[in-house]
């Protein structure tokens, strides 16, 4: 019962963390700002978190651990290299569209953390990388895509992405799933009728 009170809280701490990081910037929100928003002493948060750094690497390691088990699941699947390829990107689009708090830490605050901390987490994104260049090569391979360099398609996908930062709006008359569908419609298929 402690146990999950106390991961109720760390999660709640991670849900407003991520909204102040976001919108107010790593190094423009104090440790004192974000106990006031979760009603509680600053020393408090020192009981789950060892620095202010600490709470931004979990939430950003998290995040990425979080994405990158749905993605290798999929991937571990005996389904086609098409198939695989829309469900990992339609899973991909959901879990960042969908959080736009940590995808936003994830594309402007890498730079923030510890050159350690950087470290484990760039290793993280080069397994995206690998997952995804290695669908589109089986695709190539299946004769299911074109002859495009498999790191320009991954980048190009990565990068529509993670715009969406710039103009998604959850609440919007686009849902996340709908979101997911189209990306991966023009993703795959282009937009030519």
């Amino acid at each position: 019962m402690a146990r999950s009170k106390s991961l109720e809280k760390e999660n709640e701490i991670h849900r407003v963390v991520a909204r102040l990081f976001a919108y107010r910037g790593y190094h423009h929100t104090s440790m004192r700002e974000i106990a006031r928003e979760l009603g509680m002493n600053q020393s408090s948060l020192y009981h789950y978190f060892t620095s202010k750094e600490d709470i931004l690497f979990r939430l950003m390691d998290n995040a990425m651990d979080e994405v990158l088990g749905e993605l290798e699941e999929i991937y571990a699947k005996d389904l086609s290299a098409e198939d695989k390829l829309k469900k990992v990107l339609h899973s991909y689009i959901r879990s960042y569209a969908g959080d736009q708090d940590r995808l936003i830490l994830l594309v402007n605050e890498m730079n923030s953390l510890t050159e350690s901390s950087r470290f484990i987490l760039v290793d993280k994104q080069r397994q995206y990388v690998r997952l995804i260049k290695s669908i589109l090569k089986g695709m190539f391979e299946q004769e299911k895509m074109r002859e495009i360099d498999p790191a320009v398609s991954t980048f190009a996908f990565f990068g529509m992405v993670h715009y969406t930062i710039k103009w998604y709006h959850k609440d919007g008359p686009i849902t996340v799933d709908e979101l997911a569908r189209l990306f991966v419609e023009i993703f795959t298929k282009g937009i030519l009728a």
